[in-house]
């Protein structure tokens, strides 16, 4: 029963810290970020106590993702960092999947390449309907700015 208990506390311990970039990397810096130039969130009814103030990183916003009220929140604050990132130029681009953070990390080798983009390897394992929406609504207004910015 010991060694039972000593695989699960491992196996915790690995997806727990398999799910964050390494730090010291880009992916990490930007993953982590917590944006001062966001506008102010509004409590939400439903859950009063739900710590709207801190959604102003990838990450927190990434965590948070749980019931639907607080996901469409999230899904509207994804959209406005993407804007604030781009206006930044900091032209960010979220991956999901297996390996996705080394996937990322691998990317971002040549960040002088002809796309610009520093990838983010969201790598949360629960809820992945609703990660996999907020990812393609952060990419989704990513592209839309770049193909502004091209037109121009």
């Amino acid at each position: 029963m010991k060694i039972f208990k000593i695989i699960v506390i491992l196996f915790l311990f690995n997806i727990c810290h398999g799910q964050i970039p390494p730090k010291g990397t880009i992916q990490y810096k930007y993953y982590n970020y917590c944006n001062e130039n966001l506008s102010e969130t509004e409590r939400l009814k439903t859950y009063p106590f739900y710590p709207t103030e801190e959604l102003c990183s990838i990450r927190k916003c990434f965590r948070g993702i749980s019931y639907p009220e607080i996901n469409e929140l999230i899904y509207k604050r994804i959209v406005e960092i993407a804007k604030v990132n781009f206006d930044e130029k900091n032209y960010l681009y979220l991956i999901k999947g297996k390996e996705c953070i080394e996937l990322a990390e691998m990317k971002n080798k040549n960040l002088e390449d002809d796309n610009k983009l520093i990838y983010i390897g969201i790598d949360e394992i629960y809820y992945d309907e609703e990660v996999s929406k907020g990812i393609e609504l952060y990419n989704s207004e990513t592209e839309r700015l770049m193909k502004i910015k091209r037109s121009r």
